[in-house]
């Protein structure tokens, strides 16, 4: 059965509503860029379409487009304000190079067209590029990667380690990551920054996955039999795994508000779909300076952050525990991170330069913002950090924090946390 249906999750009330599409199907590729999502191609009943379905944010309204050429099993993805649908399946023994790509800033359409034909792909951006990768062509299995920038409109070719169709993808930073295929383990990486490949594992070969990015991390989701995410954090480059909820193939994957979402599929090897929708939010921040001095509670006092690492959600809080109960304290805020005795302090201050009258060091001391043990937290105006000058805080800038606190006749800190903001 296909359908029109457009679950819509919004991340600010974390409430769900419907849409939807002009055209009921299976398997439409999306994207989004500058306030507009899309979702173009599709199998309906009758066979491929080329619809394209766009929403704006903005004015809560939809409009329909048309691609150049009819075909489902295509990939779509956005970077620079432009939106390009590549590659997929005109009819069962005909496969598409063809790649439109749409121009927000012009409200027109272009193509163009892959190095070879190929459907089941993988896309995903980096910076000003868009690259796509795998899939299934005349030989089977693709190795090729097209890869398109989107400053200059030029295209360029490489490879993956090895050829695979139904493989997943997603970037974070200045990596791409091409993960699974052809039930394969195998994780390709891009780094733009040096133009090289590196290789790392899932923990299982799987296929038909989905994969997306939060935060510092990278989580590739579902696949073949599995009820298995494995998850790469990007600032410590550590893999783990969790658990999620139902085995399932052909699921999707995207993020909102700080949190991954893992919604619908279907069963390995029966008819059976499901609605379901995993969602994983991240613990914020890398803490750091762990554990601290124990203070007069017999514990180490711990920070942590809660919200959204979206600057633009302004919904960040910091959050103190294990202090000493009745002791008052604030949070210390920075940019650099360091280890320093403050004289008459048992704890380490994890920021750079002095305690007292430090430039580089913002104090929550405000009136409103002394917390009291054993925990407190603050509220923080990202917009208004309280250096000297204020300072707001930017996309793509990372923040230290930390609490001092009294303790009986001295003082002590947490450990302290590092947040890099989106």
């Amino acid at each position: 059965m296909r359908s029109r249906v457009v679950d819509i999750y919004d991340a600010s009330t974390r409430t769900w509503s419907t849409a939807n599409l002009s055209i009921a199907r299976t398997g439409p590729a999306a994207a989004s860029a500058n306030g507009r999502a899309f979702f173009g191609g599709g199998r309906s009943q009758a066979g491929p379409v080329s619809r394209v379905d766009i929403f704006d944010d903005q004015t809560g309204t939809w409009t329909t487009a048309e691609l150049s050429q009819a075909r489902d099993q295509l990939a779509a993805a956005a970077a620079g304000g432009k939106v390009l649908f590549a590659g997929g399946r005109i009819s069962t023994n005909a496969l598409a190079s063809r790649v439109d790509i749409y121009d927000t800033g012009t409200d027109t359409w272009t193509t163009a067209a892959l190095s070879i034909p190929r459907r089941t792909l993988a896309a995903t951006s980096v910076g000003s590029l868009i690259l796509f990768a795998g899939g299934v062509d005349a030989n089977l299995g693709s190795d090729r990667v097209d890869i398109y920038d989107t400053n200059t409109g030029t295209w360029s070719t490489d490879s993956l380690s090895s050829p695979r169709a139904n493989l997943a993808a997603t970037s974070v930073g200045q990596r791409a990551f091409f993960a699974g295929g052809s039930f394969s383990t195998t994780v390709d990486i891009f780094d733009t920054a040096t133009a090289t490949w590196t290789e790392a594992c899932l923990s299982t070969g799987r296929q038909e996955l989905a994969a997306t990015a939060v935060g510092q991390w990278a989580v590739f989701a579902g696949g073949s039999w599995q009820a298995t995410a494995d998850l790469f954090d990007t600032s410590t480059g550590a893999w783990t795994t969790a658990p999620i909820s139902i085995a399932r193939r052909r699921l999707a994957a995207t993020t909102v508000g700080g949190q991954a979402m893992f919604a619908g599929g279907r069963a390995p090897s029966v008819t059976l779909h499901y609605n379901a929708v995993d969602i994983f939010e991240p613990a914020i921040g890398v803490p750091y300076c762990s554990p601290a001095i124990p203070n007069s509670s017999g514990m180490p006092a711990r920070i942590a952050a809660d919200g959204s690492l979206f600057v633009a959600d302004q919904d960040f809080t910091l959050i103190a525990e294990d202090l000493p109960a009745g002791e008052f304290g604030y949070f210390l805020v920075g940019a650099n991170q360091g280890a320093f005795q403050p004289p008459g302090s048992q704890g380490i201050l994890c920021l750079t330069c002095g305690f007292q009258g430090c430039s580089g060091i913002g104090r929550f001391n405000q009136a409103g913002l002394i917390i009291q043990g054993p925990t407190g937290s603050i509220d923080v105006d990202l917009a208004n950090l309280p250096l000297s000058p204020p300072a707001p805080v930017q996309p793509g800038e990372t923040w230290n924090s930390q609490c001092w606190f009294r303790d009986l006749g001295t003082s002590n800190f947490t450990d302290a946390i590092a947040v890099t903001f989106l």
